[in-house]
C-alpha cells in the first residue's frame, strides 16, 4: 500500500470515528465528558493533519513546493484538486485553536467539523480519482 493509499485510509477511517463517536454527543455532554472532549478533539487533529498530508503528497508528486502554512498547503491544490480544498482549508484554523488554545474549550470546532464532513469526503475523492488517472 503506497503512502497516498495509507493516508487515505486513515482519513476515512478518523472521519468515521469522528462520526460515531460524535452521535449522540451535544454541547453539555462534550463540556462534562472529558474522554469524549479528548477523544473528539484528537479525532479532528488526526483528519485535519492528515488532510494537510495528503496535499503535501499531492504537491510533492507534481514537483510543486510546498507552503509554510497548512492552510496555505491545502489551498496550493486548488488546481489538482478544485474547490474541495476551499470548502476544508478554514478547518485548519480550528485545529490550531484546538491545539493552542486547549484551555478554551469550544464547541463550535465540533459542529463546524461536522458540517464540513461532506467537504471532507468529496476532498478524498477528489484525491482518489486523481489517482485513478495517472
Amino acid at each position: 500500500m503506497s503512502t497516498d493509499e495509507r493516508l487515505i485510509a486513515f482519513l476515512i477511517d478518523s472521519l468515521q470515528y469522528f462520526e460515531a463517536k460524535l452521535e449522540g454527543v451535544d454541547r453539555d455532554r462534550y463540556f462534562a465528558d472529558r474522554d469524549i472532549r479528548n477523544i473528539l478533539d484528537k479525532t479532528i487533529n488526526d483528519i485535519i493533519l492528515c488532510s494537510v498530508d495528503i496535499c503535501e503528497e499531492l504537491l510533492k508528486s507534481e514537483k510543486k513546493t510546498i507552503p509554510d502554512t497548512y492552510r496555505d498547503t491545502i489551498l496550493a491544490c486548488h488546481d489538482l484538486l478544485g474547490d474541495c480544498v476551499i470548502a476544508i482549508a478554514p478547518l485548519v484554523r480550528h485545529r490550531n485553536e484546538m491545539i493552542h488554545q486547549y484551555v478554551k474549550v469550544n464547541w463550535q470546532n465540533i459542529v463546524t467539523v461536522k458540517q464540513k464532513n461532506n467537504a471532507i469526503r468529496d476532498f478524498v475523492s477528489k484525491v482518489e480519482a486523481r489517482k485513478v488517472h495517472k
